[in-house]
């Protein structure tokens, strides 16, 4: 449910701007609002998919390396829309920042500070984001364990 309330955010935010001159906002709302919606499918079909299987039913069609991945999705979801949401927000504060330090109103003190904070944001946001894949492919990786 969070991921989908923050898909219909960034959506809403996506709709609102479509007809203004919005900048970077224009399109990189719809793009992080497309990834949250995939997230938020892939999450919830590993879900369903590991269901049977950990309850003891079996998993008739599954190969193995699929059911690793399902089981990984499914025992991290909170994690990583967790963490996909601080992501979001980074990007978004960043993005933000960025917008601050083009506007010629703030002296250039000021400007140079919101540009070295939206780069260290999104550097942020990268970091967490190596983190999820490692976690993922620490999850999935059989020779780890």
């Amino acid at each position: 449910m969070w991921l989908w309330g923050l898909f219909l955010a960034l959506a809403g935010g996506a709709y609102a701007l479509r007809r203004r001159r919005a900048g970077l906002w224009r399109f990189v709302l719809p793009f992080l609002a497309g990834c949250t919606g995939l997230l938020g499918l892939g999450i919830a079909y590993g879900c369903y998919r590991w269901a049977p299987y950990s309850m003891g039913l079996g998993a008739p069609n599954i190969s193995a390396a699929a059911l690793d991945t399902f089981m990984c999705l499914s025992q991290g979801a909170f994690s990583m829309g967790a963490t996909w949401t601080v992501i979001v927000l980074l990007c978004c504060a960043a993005l933000g920042l960025a917008a601050l330090a083009r506007s010629r109103r703030k002296n250039v003190a000021t400007r140079t500070l919101c540009a070295i904070g939206a780069a260290l944001l999104l550097v942020l946001a990268l970091a967490a984001g190596l983190l999820v894949f490692f976690s993922f492919s620490w999850c999935t990786s059989r020779r780890l364990f």
